[in-house]
């Protein structure tokens, strides 16, 4: 079923309408027409089962027939400060983070990324690629793809969180399993560094600043892989 977001509530028995960019994408991408339902997500993470009541190109209205609460968010939020790569492996690793239930990226430029400050950024490309996947995946929100931020600026921002994990292929000791056992943290930031890996420099300011260095295994994962890896050890961990 068609899934959309809104940012305001919505109440059963109600009429509603959309706004110019999801009217659009009704009634001109998808063609719907009068009496066809879809889901809507409201602010408060209900889901709206809707009817269309009336269509045009700018403008769809639509009637809400039920709502409930969403089930499919995680109990722990989950940041993910992802190294940014290049190509479209940093498009991979937001739209599997977001199916596997991420709930906030914070793109990182570390010393090792091929990309530099300064260059155009892609967020609006990446919030983008989210949204698609949050509607895919039926989550009850979208992630947010924050501002790149300097890996000390992450550092900085990540230290409210209940555990900060930092993979580096240099760890053999400290398995993640390790950590996260006997643990139900509420939230939990995840460093993922880029093509390179990260530095030893970098390895230590995450120390210092309260990470905990983890391993994934023998096999040292790509970019795109290491961070939607963590998340799936993570959330089968907390959920299953």
């Amino acid at each position: 079923m068609v899934r959309l977001f809104a940012d305001y509530k919505i109440e059963e028995n109600t009429e509603f309408s959309l706004n110019k960019e999801d009217s659009r994408y009704i009634s001109s991408v998808l063609r719907m027409r009068e009496g066809e339902e879809l889901t809507v997500v409201d602010a408060d993470g209900f889901e709206v089962l809707a009817q269309v009541a009336s269509l045009s190109k700018d403008e769809v209205v639509l009637y809400a027939v039920s709502k409930s609460r969403n089930e499919t968010e995680s109990p722990c939020k989950i940041t993910l400060y992802q190294s940014i790569s290049k190509g479209e492996r940093m498009d991979l690793t937001i739209q599997k983070s977001v199916e596997l239930g991420v709930y906030r990226i914070v793109p990182v430029y570390s010393s090792r990324c091929v990309a530099k400050p300064g260059k155009e950024s892609k967020i609006d490309r990446w919030q983008k690629i989210a949204l698609e996947a949050a509607r895919q995946c039926n989550r009850g929100i979208i992630p947010e793809v924050a501002s790149p931020v300097s890996f000390k600026e992450a550092l900085q921002a990540a230290k409210d969180n209940d555990l900060m994990l930092f993979p580096w292929e240099e760890e053999k000791g400290r398995s993640l399993k390790q950590v996260i056992d006997n643990t139900s943290p509420e939230s939990v930031a995840v460093f993922i560094g880029p093509e390179g890996g990260f530095s030893e420099e970098e390895a230590s300011l995450a120390s210092n600043a309260g990470c905990t260095h983890v391993t994934l295994g023998k096999r040292i994962l790509r970019t795109e892989t290491a961070g939607p890896a963590v998340l799936a050890m993570l959330l089968y961990h907390i959920e299953l």
